[in-house]
């Protein structure tokens, strides 16, 4: 037994696609904090429905949409006009539709690669 007290140790997910600069930095970011993560390529091994809906519930599912993607120009999407239902829809079907990197710490989602927002999250 050791003589100091152990907080709750944290899991801590990557959620990236292949390839991905902000992706790469994000995990580099964890690296240099010396934390173990658990990494998932959401284009190789895509969310379902539960796991966007619990990703949301930590942030918003609006936060989530990515606006800047292509596929949101390319479909004519306007986020904040769809249902919940729908916007869940589009974006399982379409994973470019989703932020990324994703980093889960906890109950804390950073979104991006917010190195502060990331160091902040692992100290809470």
């Amino acid at each position: 037994m050791s003589d100091r007290e152990e907080g709750p140790v944290q899991r801590i997910g990557l959620y990236v696609k292949a390839g991905c600069t902000t992706c790469n930095k994000a995990r580099e970011v964890l690296r240099g904090h010396g934390v173990a993560f658990t990494e998932r390529d959401v284009f190789r091994h895509p969310l379902d429905a539960d796991e966007l809906l619990a990703l949301a519930a930590l942030r918003t599912l609006r936060a989530l949409f990515s606006d800047r993607s292509p596929s949101a120009r390319a479909l004519g999407l306007d986020p904040d006009a769809l249902p919940a239902s729908e916007l869940i829809g589009v974006m399982l079907q379409e994973p470019r539709l989703i932020r990324r990197p994703l980093v889960r710490i906890g109950d804390r989602l950073v979104i991006g690669c917010d190195a502060a927002a990331i160091a902040e999250a692992l100290r809470a």
